[in-house]
């Protein structure tokens, strides 16, 4: 065995912000030695990179460590390796000994660890350091050798953020809006994103000017650190929703700066590398004739959105856009003839060498015409009018405008097959068409606006919506966006709600998922360069309202609310005056805005008919508009919330009631953020807390039939109390009778299965009325809780009573039960009670099949850690007695287990509790602290009461590393518990002692 150990002192210039690069080989080394290799291009064998690293031994721990001494604050710590097996090697990195992530290595591709493909960069995020704390790497090799390059220390700055959030009635849709944005923030490029450093990196070292992070997002398959121009493309809408606006403009204008590099012939590259180089695995061959149109189309949509006129203006930009509707058009075969458009030909073709005419990758059509570029060719020739326009070219925008309805013209015209009722999806090189299923080639034209936008597009789309079910995930997370834009409301949230359901990986498809949200279901229009906005409601009975706040229109932050489909709200909080074009399919006579009744316009948008009417909202102006009055006015809020009958699974909840203009309807109750249940009376019993001893926090708001929400009511802080179970037919009973047959334990009375209404109960008492079941308690228990009702193996006649009588007092009746009941629950206080009776009766009509079960009964005691009470005296041998923490300040731990709660202190010691006979039983674990190091430490642990002469416990000498001893000590009726701690043979060396989780119950 090789050990190299050196005494290294991290000397650090220190920087507010970092990075500090920590090199493996000047770390305190144990079962390390150092070795150099230097990279080589495994394309064409030119050096990368020389490194000097450290490795460990086969089948053994190896540790390097270091302080230190840099700015306190928080981190993310990258461990540079290098690795090829699958969980080859185990990675664990500790601060001051306190475990804070732990890696294996993962399946590499490279020959060995000369080879660079198996360099692997695994970040460790959000860890707070301070000058001093020691960081420790612990490498235990197994399936291959451990090898380290450096640590890289570097502030903390996780994901970027968004205000952008959602309300509805629709968990589905809560919930999945909300896993989309995290997701979609989290697939962001930043400095210390753990998903970064995975991939291969030779291609990276082999290109010097890339050096950092470029702005952007995943567009790609998460293994792989890039993104697509077909992605971004579909993804840029929601990262201008989610405030990643200038990650989208950074990449649209490299895929377009990409247009005029030597060979592109105006093509923008397939892919680009999360460092903004080209992304090596599809090259520059990789193209896919869509993909071009669809960046133009989806830039000008992000100065729709954005207002910024870089997104026009920008010369890279600008000369792609240019190039793709000029020479790029050209080079693909598209002729156009403004004086005789009958002899155009605007339709664009694949040319020889290019990968497809389609975004279906599998289509082994050879088309060299399709349908989905040819839908988003259209997009981007209304794209570049628009262009025109904003550049105050107005002739240039009619030309472009004129020529893309002649393509959808043509479209019509020579698209469509008689035969089959359909239209064409693609064209091969000598003639021929295909008008069968497709995949994106067959539903992008009506997605991107081509059709009659009647009967035919009708027939088409029940023709797509029969067809839809066997697509792959990217192209999945186009359907709802192409029918919410046909009003097929249903079917666009059959679709969104499956998204937000299954909530796959592929970064596309959380992206979209807002998109299809906003702009899908919310019809969310933007046009940020004219300050206006368009909004239409496509919401179905699932979800009857939605509501989306801080919508960001160029300057303007909004929040838009859809009740149904015949009323809108925007609230505009900032930006300067905003039109609201607040659209309603249908036509409607009359549409309200604020109350005020107004004739609509009428138009159409994608072939339905709408009503709309323009309205001007001006800085915090709240508009409603809509053809149906709605009521937006919220009810008051619910006053003297105030909580009682605390368990260890539940709480009684009482409020003084709401009011409303047109009624309260009910309450929503809240556990922080989260609503737990609803009532429509003043009282709620929450139950199913399911922590003993946890805080909780409540409120009530309360709601009208409109959708509209109180304030949040006073909040109260509730902390059920531990409690220590025991089921009833574990214990002995004084008496036990049934009126036929005999009480049974953990079964019915006739000896089945204990079951209620079909659950079945493993523990608890059957028994049969009339019973009475009799246990002395002696004060030691606080609740009782069980489920009773008759079993299951009677189906008829049977009717009883349940009571429950604490020191001859009933502090429970059930009322008559019969087998049709529901199961009913009991939950009450015996604290204090010395003598439990549990009778059924007959309810008054006879004992016939009266077969009644106590299912699942309980009794609790209630515990107290030691830490959370005041002691009335404490010392120790050296340092002070902490709680919750060792004599060190850190984390109580014994033989590799970590306490939460718990004293740590040093030998010798003494702590004392005042118990003032409240107390029947003492518990702990008892040890040296592992901090100390294996082995070291010699301590004893002794437990005395009321100033007895010997002690109740003593342990054996203990030391750091040792199983701790467990201590359970009956302390009823005694007023003074004593804890001691020796050092065991004279010395008190390294003697820190922890009474681990302790705690005392009543």
């Amino acid at each position: 065995m090789a050990v190299l150990s050196s005494v290294f002192s991290f000397n650090l210039t220190v920087f507010a912000a970092g990075p500090y690069v920590i090199e493996a080989e000047n770390m305190t080394l144990n079962n390390f030695t150092t070795g150099t290799v230097t990279y080589m291009n495994y394309v064409n064998n030119q050096p990368l990179e020389t490194m000097t690293y450290v490795q460990g031994v086969l089948g053994q721990t190896s540790t390097a460590s270091a302080v230190f001494n840099g700015v306190s604050g928080t981190y993310d710590i990258g461990t540079r390796l290098v690795g090829q097996v699958q969980n080859g090697v185990s990675y664990t990195v500790t601060i001051n000994s306190n475990a804070i992530d732990q890696w294996n290595t993962s399946q590499r591709y490279g020959t060995n660890y000369t080879d660079p493909r198996n360099i692997d960069i695994h970040t460790s995020s959000k860890v707070n350091l301070s000058p001093g704390d020691v960081i420790k790497l612990t490498a235990v090799s197994t399936g291959e050798v451990a090898r380290i390059d450096k640590l890289t220390v570097q502030t903390y700055q996780g994901p970027p953020t968004s205000t952008l959030s959602i309300d509805s009635p629709n968990a589905t849709l809560n919930n999945g809006f909300n896993w989309a944005k995290d997701r979609a923030l989290g697939l962001a490029f930043y400095p210390g994103n753990p998903m970064i450093g995975h991939e291969s990196e030779w291609w990276r070292l082999s290109d010097s000017t890339h050096t950092s992070l470029t702005p952007g997002y995943w567009g790609a398959y998460v293994n792989r650190e890039s993104f697509y121009n077909r992605d971004i493309s579909h993804q840029s809408d929601a990262g201008h929703l989610l405030s990643l606006d200038n990650e989208t403009f950074n990449m649209m204008k490299l895929f377009a700066g990409d247009s005029t590099a030597s060979g592109q012939n105006s093509w923008p590259l397939w892919a680009h590398s999360s460092y903004g180089i080209m992304y090596y695995i599809d090259g520059t061959g990789f193209r896919e004739l869509p993909s071009p149109f669809d960046i133009m189309h989806k830039a000008y949509q992000q100065y729709l959105w954005t207002g910024n006129s870089n997104w026009i203006n920008d010369p890279t930009l600008s000369a792609y856009y240019d190039s793709t509707v000029g020479q790029f058009l050209t080079n693909h075969g598209v002729v156009w003839n403004d004086a005789n458009p009958s002899i155009e030909q605007p339709v664009v073709k694949k040319i020889s060498g290019e990968f497809s005419s389609t975004y279906h990758e599998d289509s082994q059509d050879s088309l060299v015409s399709a349908g989905d570029s040819l839908g988003v060719e259209y997009q981007s020739l209304l794209a570049y009018a628009g262009i025109k326009k904003a550049k105050g070219d107005l002739t240039g925008s009619t030309l472009w405008n004129n020529r893309a309805q002649r393509l959808k013209d043509f479209y019509e015209a020579h698209w469509f097959d008689a035969t089959t009722g359909r239209y064409i999806r693609g064209f091969n090189a000598t003639g021929g068409f295909k008008s069968d299923w497709g995949h994106e080639n067959s539903f992008f034209m009506p997605l991107k606006g081509l059709g009659d936008f009647g009967s035919r597009t009708n027939t088409y789309l029940n023709y797509i919506d029969a067809n839809d079910d066997g697509l792959g995930i990217e192209a999945t997370t186009y359907l709802p966006e192409m029918y919410y834009n046909y009003n097929r409301s249903a079917t666009g949230w059959s679709w969104l709600s499956k998204i937000l359901t299954d909530r796959n990986t592929y970064p596309e498809v959380a992206f979209t998922a807002i998109s299809n949200i906003i702009s899908g279901m919310l019809g969310v229009q933007p046009d940020a360069p004219n300050h206006k906005v368009s909004t239409i409601s496509r919401l179905t009975a699932d979800v009857p309202w939605v509501e989306v706040n801080h919508v960001k229109i160029g300057a303007n932050d909004l929040k838009i609310k859809h009740n149904g489909v015949t009323n809108s709200t925007l609230t505009n909080y900032s930006g300067g005056t905003v039109t609201w074009e607040a659209q309603f399919y249908g036509t409607p006579t009359t549409i309200y805005v604020n109350g005020a009744a107004q004739t609509p316009q009428t138009k159409t948008l994608y072939g339905q008919t709408i009503s709309y009417v323009n309205v001007q909202v001006n800085n915090g102006a709240v508009m409603n508009v809509g053809p149906q009055l709605i009521d937006y006015t919220a009810p008051t809020t619910p006053t003297n919330l105030t909580a009682s009958n605390v368990t260890q699974t539940g709480v009684q909840l009482n409020w003084t009631s709401s009011s409303d203009d047109v009624g309260v309807t009910g309450y929503d109750i809240y556990s922080g953020s989260t609503v737990i249940g609803s009532t429509t009376s003043t009282s709620y019993m929450v139950s199913g807390l399911a922590v003993p001893g946890t805080s909780y926090t409540f409120t009530v708001k309360a709601k009208d039939a409109a959708g509209n929400v109180s304030p949040a009511s006073n909040s109260v802080n509730v902390t059920t109390p531990n409690a220590q179970q025991v089921y009833m037919s574990d214990l002995t009973w004084v008496s036990a009778t049934a009126g036929s047959g005999t009480v049974q334990k953990d079964k019915s009375v006739d000896g089945h299965a204990i079951i209620l209404n079909g659950k079945t109960y493993t523990k608890g008492l059957g028994t049969h009325a009339t019973s009475s079941i009799t246990y002395n308690l002696n004060g030691q228990y606080t609740w009782f809780q069980s489920f009773i009702g008759v079993d299951d193996e009677v189906n008829s006649s049977a009717t009883v009573v349940y009571q429950v009588w604490a020191d001859g007092n009933k502090i429970y009746d059930s009322q008559t039960m019969t087998p049709t009941s529901a199961t009913k629950s009991i939950d009450v206080s015996v604290a204090g009670v010395n003598q439990l009776v549990l009778t059924v009766t007959d309810a008054g009509d006879g004992i016939n099949s009266d077969h009644a079960d106590w299912a699942n009964a309980q009794l609790f005691r209630s515990q107290v850690y030691l830490s959370d009470l005041t002691w009335a005296s404490a010392t120790a041998g050296w340092g002070t007695v902490h709680k919750d923490a060792s004599v060190n300040g850190n984390n109580l731990k014994l033989n590799n287990q970590t306490y939460s709660k718990g004293i740590g202190t040093h030998a010798n010691s003494e702590i004392v509790y005042s118990l003032n006979g409240q107390y029947a039983t003492f518990t702990a674990k008892v040890g040296a602290d592992d901090e100390v190091g294996t082995a070291n430490g010699s301590v004893k642990f002794q437990v005395f009461l009321d100033g007895a002469a010997n002690p109740s416990y003593e342990s054996v000498t203990k030391r750091a590393g040792d199983i701790p001893s467990d201590i359970t000590v009956n302390v009823t009726g005694k007023n003074t518990l004593r804890l001691i701690v020796t050092d065991a043979d004279g010395s008190i060396s390294n003697d820190h002692a922890d009474w681990a989780d302790a705690k005392l119950s009543r």
